[in-house]
């Protein structure tokens, strides 16, 4: 289990990590409940470790995957289900990748693994063989670079089109919005790797600020489902720690909407742990300056994830309104399709809007059994909307 006191001054790396940590837990258990047998190959392209600060690396991504996928596995094995799990990393820094070797021999032997000195891209042949080995397998990729370049999209594309797979990107924001633009810059290349083809910068044009970062997001989010053919791309925000703005995002793809509900559901649980670390890390740096302070350092944080978190929810609300008012009848895993493609957004949000709307007569819910009440993504339930605003 990650713990905040192990990220001090990269609290950043505790938000991606519980993500990873929680996400590939539940991953793993349905996967296995819903498909005994299975060979579960965990793939990641940057692994590191670096920047640790445990002597057990704890602290970094292949110790973190590895945990989570074993404990898995083996709760799953205390119920007589078989679940596979295998890894594959790739480092390109010499004394990183030993550490890695080490890790792999010393605390995850049990593990059938490989480990690969060198670049991400010139082993992408390696990871698609590697990803659809062992009976029934299902793949997850985590791609967790420190800048943007090493992963372009036409040279990860093989990976991304693997049928039953999962990918999860770290998409470095701050740099990638701060040079991203700028045509002359020695990086443009770079950039067309990233994103594809030359025709980037057009999504944005004009835009500034949040509006500009989040249509840089989505472009790349709808290049990544192209590419691969997902059915769903989508990000979740990692925040500066000390500074009201944008670190990172993951970018997750799947092509089942039960994947998208679960990682929505990650992101709620991670909220809380995001606010509190960035409050510490907000203290920290006051006391260091001498300021002090009466009170604890959660009621010293700001209210910018709240903003954000109503900023998006204005957002998918007005997403399932425009859904609604075009089509007049919506199947119901539709709609949590187009609510869900927003960050802090999760299914329980999707229903509550609904709830609200057919409370005011605005919508009615078609399909359901009598006697039932929820609306579930497995059944064919129905939205139409009756007029009204919608609001």
């Amino acid at each position: 289990m990650v713990h905040r006191q192990d990220y001090r001054r990269r609290e950043q790396a505790y938000v991606k990590h519980y993500v990873l940590e929680h996400y590939l837990q539940q991953l793993a258990l349905k996967i296995g409940h819903y498909r005994p047998g299975t060979t579960l190959n965990y793939i990641d392209g940057f692994s590191g470790p670096w920047q640790q600060a445990t002597e057990a690396l704890r602290d970094t991504s292949p110790h973190v995957a590895l945990t989570q996928l074993c404990a898995a596995r083996d709760l799953l094995r205390a119920r007589q289900i078989e679940l596979r799990v295998r890894g594959m990393f790739v480092e390109t820094g010499r004394e990183a990748f030993a550490l890695l070797q080490g890790l792999l021999d010393e605390q995850f032997a049990s593990v059938e693994s490989a480990a690969h000195n060198g670049e991400f891209e010139a082993h992408i042949q390696q990871a698609c063989r590697f990803a659809e080995q062992g009976p029934q397998p299902f793949a997850f990729v985590f791609i967790d670079p420190t800048g943007w370049t090493g992963y372009g999209l036409k040279a990860i594309t093989p990976l991304l089109k693997i049928r039953r797979s999962e990918v999860l990107i770290n998409f470095m924001t701050k740099d990638i919005t701060r040079f991203v633009d700028d045509g002359e810059s020695v990086a443009l290349q770079s950039f067309i790797d990233l994103f594809g083809d030359a025709t980037y910068r057009e999504a944005w044009r004009g835009l500034a600020d949040l509006d500009r970062e989040d249509r840089i997001v989505e472009t790349y989010c709808d290049r990544v489902l192209r590419a691969g053919g997902f059915a769903h791309c989508v990000p979740t925000v990692v925040l500066n720690p000390r500074h009201d703005r944008t670190c990172y995002h993951l970018v997750y793809a799947t092509r089942s909407l039960h994947g998208l509900v679960a990682f929505r559901d990650t992101e709620r649980e991670v909220t809380p742990e995001q606010r509190a670390a960035r409050a510490e890390a907000k203290q920290r740096e006051r006391l260091q300056r001498g300021q002090t302070e009466m009170f604890e350092a959660p009621v010293m944080e700001t209210s910018y994830m709240a903003e954000l978190q109503q900023r998006y929810h204005r957002r998918a609300r007005a997403a399932l309104a425009d859904r609604l008012r075009d089509a007049g009848e919506v199947e119901f895993p539709t709609l949590v399709g187009d609510g869900l493609r927003l960050p802090m957004t999760c299914l329980a949000d999707v229903k509550d809007w609904l709830n609200a709307w057919r409370d005011a007569g605005e919508v009615e819910f078609l399909g359901l059994a009598p006697g039932e009440r929820a609306r579930a993504i497995d059944k064919k339930h129905r939205v139409r909307w009756r007029g009204g605003r919608l609001s």
